[in-house]
């Protein structure tokens, strides 16, 4: 008996050591931190990688959780994965649910917001999470605040919309002073003077960086790189390029003094700034030294709009000391290229955050439906049927109203959601086809090439000007059409002859929106003119009516049926557009005899 029981004893003690909890022996977190910093080779960086991956998150606090996903974010940046380096952001933030609580979460906020806007060229995605962070502080948290206004201020610059960055900033510059950081109202004061300079405010923008100036020595390295960089912009936009020269050349010592990856970007973007006032400076030789260097240092710590930057100026350089047609070529391919990997994933990204925009919508429907079953029941087991029947009625009342508003911010988000895709979609699509047309124009005819290559720059700096544009100068956009079309009949200068019959008349300027006219230009001559056995004719035609412009493009081609406009996916954007603009869809004409087809659209317009 006595071994019955003992052995009873000893299987409840296995037992029991079987369900005991096992203790975690893993590292903390500060040892992944730290080999962050120790510039660790490719295999190396994965091996730790591999390491976060197996730690049982589920099994950790909240906290644990958050800063072990921060580390892996810091791997996956340094393997250039950007994508997940952003997922692994995502969840660090999601443990922040009514309030942040401690500059590690403001830190986890900053770093996604940063990974949207300077990896991904996302500025919705940045926007979305510069806002919830703003949600998510306490009133009386006034340095982060103000760095909630700056980053408003970035992407505000970033659209050209400097009115609203110039407030922001200015919001920014109060929150510090009332916070007493010195340090960053000096940096912000410096950004006030970037700004004025942009508005070409050169007297305001040198008062405000006078006030900086007295505190030079008392300045970290990073805003000293700021300070002269400053300086340097303000002298190019009042062109003085020598003094301009000097000023980025003391940023480039500062910058080269940086040694983390944002000093990558400040040391790219100083080689650029260098490289650009050599070239208005008609110094070639110099100009094509910086420009090298910026592809050296490299291309991925560069914006995107600084990448645009940098080969264009190096694609002007190759023309400007005129060495030959077979330089020009690898250029223009090299331009062709990063325009079509940049355009997809712009294309990409806005189709992500319109399928995220319906389900984060449907999601919280969902949850507050929910939420309100759940209150008419205990509202049911609480209340009087007499009682619960007026809340009732209340309640139906309010969600009647509240559903009305929410469908119109979705329509409203929608319409804004599409006009952006259309325009990062109809941009890089014009300037793609005018690569091709004048590429092919240059193998075959070497002797008129020159003259192409200045009709496909003034093109691409017209394109690269109004990439962030709501609406254009209807004359420029004639004229960027024309362009285009003078580049078509240099590839094919038997197949058309064309006419453009403005008859508006009007002492004011008139404004539209971007990209609406060339598809249709482009469908005629490709399409409708590509199979005709005898020369093909175009007419385009404005007029101005009281409401919008009506344009009709009309030729001689094949036809096209209207159904085919669906599968048009650049003319099925516009037809959307306009619809919401004006209530009127593109109408599509065919001959009686087959052949010839005439498209009438209306566009809305803003008279000044």
């Amino acid at each position: 008996m006595k071994k019955v029981f003992g052995g009873l004893l000893l299987l409840i003690a296995i037992i029991s050591c079987k369900k005991e909890p096992q203790t975690l022996d893993i590292q903390p977190p500060d040892f992944f931190y730290k080999k962050t910093k120790q510039n660790l080779p490719k295999d190396s960086t994965v091996f730790y990688l591999n390491i976060l991956k197996k730690i049982p998150y589920k099994q950790l606090s909240d906290s644990l959780q958050a800063e072990y996903a921060f580390t892996s974010f810091r791997f996956y940046l340094d393997l250039h994965d950007y994508d997940s380096a952003i997922e692994r952001l995502i969840f660090a933030t999601s443990f922040t649910k009514e309030k942040i609580r401690n500059s590690r979460e403001v830190l986890y906020f900053r770093a996604l917001k940063d990974m949207y806007l300077r990896r991904k060229n996302d500025y919705l995605n940045a926007a979305g999470v510069n806002e919830k962070m703003k949600q998510l502080l306490d009133s009386t948290d006034y340095r982060n605040r103000a760095y909630v206004h700056s980053f408003n201020q970035q992407i505000q610059r970033a659209l050209g919309k400097t009115e609203e960055a110039l407030l922001a900033n200015e919001q920014s510059i109060r929150l510090f002073l009332k916070a007493k950081d010195t340090a960053n109202y000096l940096i912000f004061t410096l950004d006030q003077a970037a700004i004025l300079t942009d508005m070409s405010k050169y007297a305001e923008a040198q008062k405000e960086l006078d006030k900086v100036f007295p505190y030079e020595s008392f300045l970290i390295t990073r805003t000293k790189y700021q300070l002269y960089g400053t300086e340097g912009f303000i002298y190019t936009n009042k062109k003085q390029y020598r003094k301009a020269l000097n000023s980025y050349k003391k940023a480039l010592l500062y910058s080269k003094q940086l040694n983390s990856t944002i000093g990558l970007e400040r040391l790219t973007n100083t080689y650029l700034n260098i490289a650009n006032t050599y070239l208005k400076l008609h110094d070639y030789e110099k100009s094509k030294t910086y420009i090298d260097s910026v592809f050296t240092t490299g291309m991925q710590y560069m914006s995107f709009t600084d990448q645009q930057e940098a080969l264009r100026a190096k694609l002007e350089i190759t023309y400007k000391q005129r060495e030959g047609f077979e330089k020009v070529i690898p250029q223009l391919d090299s331009l062709f290229s990063f325009l079509q990997k940049n355009s997809d994933k712009r294309i990409n990204n806005e189709l992500q955050v319109l399928k995220e925009a319906f389900d984060n919508e449907r999601n919280l429907q969902e949850e507050k439906n929910r939420a309100e079953v759940k209150s008419l029941k205990l509202q049911r087991n609480q209340y009087f049927l007499i009682a619960l029947l007026l809340i009732l009625i209340v309640l139906v009342i309010l969600v009647i109203n509240f559903y009305k508003q929410r469908r119109f911010s979705m329509e409203k988000q929608n319409f804004l959601l599409q006009q952006r895709l259309l325009r990062s979609q109809m941009n890089p699509h014009f300037v793609f086809n005018s690569l091709s047309v004048l590429k092919q124009g240059v193998e075959q005819n070497k002797e008129q090439y020159t003259k192409y290559i200045v009709k496909l720059s003034r093109l691409l700096r017209t394109v690269f000007d109004n990439s962030t544009k709501d609406n254009v100068l209807l004359e420029d956009e004639l004229q960027s059409l024309e362009d285009y079309i003078e580049l078509q009949k240099f590839r094919f200068p038997n197949r058309f002859d064309y006419t453009i019959e403005n008859t508006i008349t009007t002492e004011n300027e008139l404004f539209i929106p971007p990209m609406l006219l060339q598809p249709f230009v482009e469908n005629a001559i490709i399409h409708g003119f590509g199979k005709l056995p005898t020369k093909g004719v175009l007419h385009i035609y404005l007029s101005k009516q009281k409401k919008w412009i009506t344009y009709v493009v009309k030729d001689n081609g094949v036809g096209m049926k209207n159904t085919l406009l669906k599968n048009k996916s650049s003319m099925y954007l516009i037809d959307q557009f306009l619809f919401k603009m004006t209530g009127k869809r593109i109408a599509i004409t065919n001959t009686e005899d087959t052949t010839g087809t005439q498209i009438e659209i209306k566009i809305p317009y803003t008279e000044l």
